[in-house]
């Protein structure tokens, strides 16, 4: 209207100056509520708290399972390379007890049959086959059902020789139980019913009672996996070229001299290559 002051539009500034002030604001604001609530240079309200709920999450069983595993890996006269690990409620109750390198008992052959794992789940060689129930082996991958490749191991690199590089890190060989034409998975996972009760009360029980409660995860499971040639052989139980396996890789396998070595002899002598 005639005769009112005309408004002024603020600076730019003055927003960009008063962005910055809230920010500010805000940082000191977090940053004293941390102080309160958990920082150890404060009071640190909260902390207790904090401490009760992770006691109350923990897991002996695999806090365990993860020492053993430290104490494998510096057993290992290699270098232990890194590998990506499942969420531990996905992995199969195997490892509630056993470390990711179970077998130790046999010096001579430990080494070959831990590589083992990178290829297999412990089901495929310990399964215990029942009368009238057919088992089929594919691959399986806990976060993905239907799982396509390629998956490692199946190929060779022609350039390099060596196995090729795949982004598929999880997918191994496993047995399933077939019905027609329906697979249920013979695998029992960490997130199941009775593992997941079983670490809750595991340190309440006699060592009578956890042997009771292992038998239920023992079921169909053998204490001795199979012999070499039961896979590495033309009639085995792994049918290579339909799991994806290449011709060339198929033949190695399936003809692999590693296996009479292991059941031929009761000793053999690596060369001292390094010997003055």
């Amino acid at each position: 209207m005639p005769g009112e002051p005309k408004r002024l539009e603020h600076p730019r500034s003055v927003y960009i100056i008063g962005f910055i002030f809230k920010i500010i604001t805000l940082s000191v604001l977090i940053a004293v509520i941390y102080q309160i609530t958990f920082s150890p240079h404060g009071p640190a309200v909260l902390v207790p708290i904090k401490e009760k709920i992770e006691e109350s999450q923990k897991s002996a069983i695999l806090e365990e399972v993860r020492q053993q595993e430290e104490y494998e890996k510096h057993r290992h006269f290699h270098h232990v390379v890194e590998y990506p690990q499942l969420p531990e409620n996905m992995r199969p109750v195997c490892y509630i007890c056993h470390s990711d390198y179970p077998h130790s008992k046999n010096k001579k052959v430990r080494a070959m049959l831990n590589m083992h794992t990178q290829f297999f789940v412990c089901e495929t060689c310990h399964i215990q086959e029942q009368p009238g129930i057919s088992v089929t082996y594919k691959w399986y991958n806990p976060l993905n059902e239907t799982p396509k490749g390629p998956f490692y191991g199946t190929e060779y690199d022609p350039e390099t020789g060596n196995l090729i590089e795949v982004e598929d890190q999880f997918s191994k060989i496993s047995p399933f139980y077939r019905t027609g034409d329906k697979f249920k998975s013979a695998i029992q996972i960490q997130d199941s019913a009775l593992a997941q009760d079983y670490v809750k009360v595991r340190d309440k029980l006699t060592p009578e009672q956890r042997d009771n409660v292992k038998k239920k995860f023992h079921v169909h499971i053998k204490a001795k996996g199979h012999e070499c040639k039961v896979c590495h052989s033309r009639n085995g139980i792994l049918d290579f070229r339909n799991l994806g396996f290449s011709a060339n890789r198929t033949i190695d396998l399936e003809q692999l001299n590693i296996k009479g070595m292991v059941t031929k002899y009761e000793s053999f002598y690596i060369p001292n290559l390094f010997s003055e």
